[in-house]
């Protein structure tokens, strides 16, 4: 017999386990490289040796034509607790900028103002400049904490003198 009879190729069964965790890998792999950021291409988020590179934005006077005119939109809202202005759908020109103003409503104050799933603290206003592209603004308020007072001890009153001496 020669050797070619004497080879068993691989089973189906082998050949998908070994796709499948190839497919898994390879997920794996996507997901890690977008929790890093890699694929961000918003711009100042261009990274370099894992320094933050800062880009700037084109000068007014020198926009890009070929994206003059258009419009994007801005989604504003506010949680249960306070308000914003504006609020909902936001149209900005392209370059254009927009103020949103963040206002709890009473007994509330303001816990975080999230743009575009970030985190910006707990502020009262928050301008979006060099608009380029869709965003969102999220504020979300909590409960103000009433500090509970302190009990004292009730002091005892004194009890009325039942002597007669007088």
């Amino acid at each position: 017999m020669s050797n070619k009879n004497n080879r068993r190729g691989m089973s189906m069964k082998t050949k998908w386990i070994i796709t499948g965790v190839l497919c898994v890998l390879a997920v794996l792999t996507v997901i890690v490289v977008a929790a890093d950021g890699c694929f961000d291409f918003k711009p100042g988020s261009v990274k370099s040796n894992n320094k933050d590179v800062v880009e700037s934005a084109a000068p007014a006077d020198e926009k890009d034509t070929s994206k003059s005119g258009g419009t994007h939109t801005v989604f504003v809202t506010a949680g249960n607790g306070g308000a914003t202005d504006p609020n909902g759908s936001v149209s900005v020109e392209d370059y254009g900028s927009v103020t949103i103003t963040i206002t709890p409503y009473d007994g509330y104050e303001i816990q975080s103002v999230t743009v575009d799933g970030q985190d910006k603290g707990a502020v009262e206003s928050y301008t979006l400049s060099n608009v380029t592209e869709d965003h969102s603004i999220i504020a979300t308020f909590v409960k103000k904490v009433v500090p509970t007072p302190t009990p004292t001890p009730a002091q005892a009153t004194p009890e009325p003198d039942d002597d007669d001496d007088g």
